[in-house]
Order: structure tokens, then sequence, then C-alpha cells
């Protein structure tokens, strides 16, 4: 099997810690082309992963031998990006947010539909646990769901304080976390068509991690219910003010059901999901005790490595040229935050149009 060739663009801290590893360990997948805007930044890792470190992104396009291209730069910067890479026919997996505004995200999708090539846009949620919640809860494994509560904190991106300038980044903590746990929801139980939230600025003036001072001009402390298919309510929380760092993050999704509840645990492995469920038993899985509660279930995983689950299913939507990927639920996430930040200003309920 031929590799595919994958550039990269944006050689910072999410490009290192996620896409370059994780390409060295894909059989199908292969570094051929960087591209970011210091150099310096690229060639240390291109003597490491190996591919040509180009000048600018026109020379990275050119090259017939990058086929897809991973954008990994700031996210105000990923429309115009993954336009331009569309048009010169490449495929590309977007960090998150794929857009700052529902405008830029149409943008994307049109020129997606254009060009015919796929667009991955990440958060990935069919990960092994989150796929088998879904299963679960569609088995009716939990009876009927009323509520899903998903939370995600830490004390935010100190290593990186263009996330905390409005200037650079538009969006706050909803786009770095928020888009995480409302993806996930609105991938659980389908379209939200309804959304209130409210945010606010709790730390204007934070120290970065060699502690120099950060104004902060972005909303760092999030929470919004939105209106989910069959009555589910759906609460998402997310902030920057947690003590918490990326070692200890605090991300749970609490579903609950008549029957019984899912706990879904992305940072911890051995609670990766949980299923309570005093009534029957849950095949296929391990019993045992959870926060205290007896009852409870660990079902068995496929992996634990959601990098890499990215990653191959990029590849396989690659080869199968399945077109714009995950790109319409993508584009209703970023409508949904666009409409947090209305609700917040406005005081009101805002309706969602990309049901």
């Amino acid at each position: 099997m031929t590799p595919i060739g994958i550039g990269i663009v944006g050689c910072g801290d999410i490009a290192r810690a996620r896409f370059f590893p994780v390409i060295a360990r894909s059989p199908g997948l292969e570094l051929r082309g960087l591209q970011s805007r210091s150099a310096s930044a690229c060639e240390p890792l291109a003597q490491q992963y190996g591919g040509t470190v180009y000048p600018d992104l026109d020379g990275l396009l050119r090259a017939s031998e990058v086929e897809a291209v991973i954008i990994a730069t700031p996210h105000p910067t990923h429309a115009d990006l993954a336009i331009r890479c569309l048009e010169a026919g490449k495929h590309v997996l977007c960090e998150k947010p794929m857009a700052t505004s529902l405008a830029d995200a149409v943008r994307i999708e049109e020129a997606a539909a254009r060009s015919q090539r796929v667009f991955m846009a990440l958060p990935f949620d069919r990960s092994p646990a989150v796929e088998e919640a879904k299963r679960l809860i569609d088995a009716g494994a939990i009876g009927r769901v009323s509520m899903a509560d998903a939370v995600l904190a830490h004390r935010g991106p100190k290593h990186a304080p263009w996330f905390f300038d409005v200037q650079k980044a538009h969006w706050g903590v909803l786009a770095d976390l928020g888009v995480y746990m409302i993806s996930q929801l609105t991938y659980l139980f389908g379209p939200a068509h309804m959304v209130r939230g409210k945010i606010d600025t709790i730390f204007p003036e934070r120290r970065d991690h060699e502690d120099r001072p950060i104004a902060a001009t972005v909303d760092d402390n999030a929470a919004a219910v939105l209106e989910l298919p069959n009555g589910v309510l759906g609460t998402v929380r997310v902030n920057w003010c947690s003590p918490s760092d990326h070692r200890n993050v605090i991300c749970q999704t609490r579903i609950h059901g008549t029957t019984g509840m899912i706990f879904i645990n992305p940072a911890s492995k051995p609670d990766r999901l949980v299923v309570f469920s005093p009534d029957r038993e849950i095949s296929g899985s391990a019993p045992g005790e959870y926060a205290g509660m007896t009852s409870c279930y660990r079902p068995t995983l496929t992996s634990l490595d959601d990098d890499l689950e990215i990653m191959r299913t990029f590849e396989t939507e690659v080869r199968l040229g399945k077109g714009p990927g995950n790109l319409s639920r993508a584009r209703h996430v970023i409508e949904v935050i666009d409409k947090i930040y209305l609700s917040s200003a406005s005081g009101g309920a805002e309706a969602i149009e990309s049901v």
C-alpha cells in the first residue's frame, strides 16, 4: 500500500504533540512537507521525522508528493488556509475550531464541495469510548436520556499567550475547550435547535508559564444549555479558571438516563467509559465500582489512542474519496458557538438554523 503524502502547516505545540508522532507510527501515511511562519520551528522536526521544509504555503501546495495537508496553526487562520489547500486539490485535516465565524465555516463548506476533496474537522468524536457510548444510548442501555452535562476545564494555555488576545484568537475558551463538548453532544444526540449561554472573563490579568503578565481580552468562563433532539437538555461548562494543567485536566461528560448513567472520561484510561446500571448487567463489560457507586460497568474498548484513531479515519476517508467528511456537523458546532456569544450578549435564547 502506497503511503499518503502528508504536509503539515504549523509546527507549534499541537502539531508536535499530536501529528508528528502519530504520522511516524502510521504505515499508511508519510510526512513529506512542513511549513510554518518560522522555518526554524520546522527544521528540527524535519530532521527527526523527515519531510521537506517549504518557505511558504504556495511551495508546499505545488508539491505533487503532498496529497493531504494538516492545518495546525492558530485558529483564526484556519478558514483561509483550508480554502487555499482545498483549491489546490489537497485533502485537509483541520485542527479545531475549523473557523471563528459561521460565515467562514460556510466558505470552507463551499470550497470543499467545489474541490471534491476530503475536509475533516477536529474535534474528532468517533473515538472508541464515544462510539461505544453512542451505541449504548441508541440501544436503550440507560433508558430514555433526559440530560447530558459536559465539563472541560484547566488553567488555560499559558504557554501560548495569543489564545488570550481577542485580536489574535477572535474567540476564547469556547473555541479552545467548548468546541470539544459541543461537538461531542451533537454527535451523540443530534443537532441543537436552540441555545442559551453566558460567557465572562474572570481573570483579565494573568501570568504566562514564565510568570510574564498577560492581558486577557477573551472569554475564559462559559456555560450553555443546548436543546437537543428528543427532549434532551445538554449543558456545556468550560473554563480556563481551574488550577489543573493538561496532565490533570478536568474533563467529563455525564449522561443521565431513566435506568442508568454513562460517564465519558477522556483523560482517564481506566475510567474512559463507565456505565452505571443498577437494574441490569451491561454485556461485554467488566463490573466494578466507580465514584463510590456499585453496579458499574466498564465496556471493553478497542483502543485508547485517540490521536491514532484520528489519523486512521482521515487516511480511510482520503483513500475512499468520501468527500467532505464531518464538515456539516463541524459547521453546526461553529454556529452553536457563535449563537452562545450572541445569547450572552442579548440575555435570551438563540435559535440554531443549521439543524
